[in-house]
């Protein structure tokens, strides 16, 4: 009796992929931390003097809008107050809930965006960066370490990286963060666009960050909060530099 042979399962080839799937990078930077990469000077490795009191108060509205979207912070009529008192973990996030916490007054965002920018916010802001192996300070003078650790592959600074992504952004329309909206808002609120674009780029550049900021989903709450942060940084920034 003849037995037919048992047929194979055909198995048809995986279709070749042409090209590989491009992996999205991030920058593991908060706020702060990324504001202050931009204002440093790379020819001097200081924040020159007319960027300076700007900073103070930029970090100062970077800081809190950092516990704006952790949804930390709250505004009750116009006054600064705690929504979840659970330190985030980060020292100098913890130690403003910690300021906000110990007062007995409320007090309105721009007292805390002063309070905040006078408490040698650039030092220890600096001093972690240093801490994370993204810059050295010698002799009070920043230094980039290169290759950025989260870009290994290329030998450019932190800033390079997170001037090329704000600039993607804005310009070619790619995708941000919310965190991203939030530090393009503040750059403008602190008249620090010119950290990030042109002479010729800032005025289209500046009606896009609105843009984005209108169309960025914060959630009622913490969007009116964030426009407070920004004004508030705005006038400190304004009557420092007056």
């Amino acid at each position: 009796m003849d037995t037919k042979p048992t047929e194979e399962p055909e198995v048809k080839p995986k279709p070749r992929s042409h090209a590989k799937k491009k992996e999205k990078k991030t920058i593991d930077l908060n706020i702060p931390e990324k504001l202050f990469i931009l204002s440093i000077d790379d020819d001097q490795g200081v924040v020159s003097a007319s960027v300076k009191t700007k900073l103070r108060y930029g970090l100062a509205g970077a800081l809190l809008a950092e516990l704006a979207l952790a949804k930390k912070i709250q505004l009750e009529e116009d006054h600064l107050t705690l929504a979840d008192p659970t330190p985030p973990g980060d020292v100098l996030l913890d130690d403003i809930l910690v300021m906000v916490a110990a007062e007995k007054k409320l007090h309105k965002l721009s007292h805390w965006v002063r309070v905040i920018g006078n408490k040698q916010t650039i030092k220890r802001v600096a001093e972690r960066l240093e801490e994370r192996h993204i810059i050295t300070i010698e002799k009070k003078r920043y230094s980039w370490i290169t290759p950025y650790i989260f870009y290994p592959m290329e030998d450019a600074s932190a800033k390079y990286w997170v001037k090329q992504h704000l600039r993607g952004i804005i310009l070619a329309g790619e995708k941000g963060e919310t965190s991203d909206v939030a530090l393009l808002s503040l750059l403008k609120a602190c008249q620090l666009l010119r950290l990030v674009f042109t002479h010729d780029e800032r005025k289209s550049a500046s009606k896009k960050v609105d843009v984005l900021v209108q169309g960025e989903i914060f959630g009622d709450a913490v969007e009116k909060l964030l426009s407070e942060i920004g004004a508030a940084a705005a006038v400190a920034t304004s009557e420092a530099s007056g």
